[in-house]
């Protein structure tokens, strides 16, 4: 099972290359992340090692497959459990947000699905 800090680095990186279209340098992840710069490039050798990441000092950092993958999975859990909190719950923006982020980390990929099934089937039941 991966960390909860590893699949937030993948995230991150995830989401920063999605909107940037380039690989996110240690300094940007930092900022992003709030953590010192050579925390970053520790994890990033790490992740290198673990087959997560392509790290290349001055360059940036880039998903291999691998990373992109689980950084798809827990960004689709952290969205259907935003979602179910906002929608359903009826927590701002900002709780729900913060609550996913806890709870995405905890929650089985199998739960997650459940609840969106179920999520899907009051809404087709409100529409009538």
């Amino acid at each position: 099972m991966i960390s909860s800090n590893i699949e937030d680095y993948l995230e991150r990186i995830y989401i920063f290359i999605q909107k940037h279209k380039r690989p996110v340098k240690t300094t940007e992840l930092a900022r992003i992340l709030h953590v010192n710069p050579s925390a970053i490039t520790s994890m990033a050798k790490k992740l290198h090692s673990e087959g997560y990441i392509i790290y290349e000092p001055y360059v940036g950092i880039q998903l291999t497959e691998k990373g992109e993958e689980i950084a798809k999975k827990v960004i689709r859990k952290h969205r259907i459990i935003e979602d179910f909190l906002k929608e359903f719950l009826k927590l701002d923006e900002k709780k729900a947000t913060e609550e996913a982020c806890k709870i995405e980390h905890a929650i089985s990929e199998e739960t997650v699905e459940k609840l969106y099934d179920f999520m899907i089937k009051i809404k087709k039941e409100i529409k009538g």
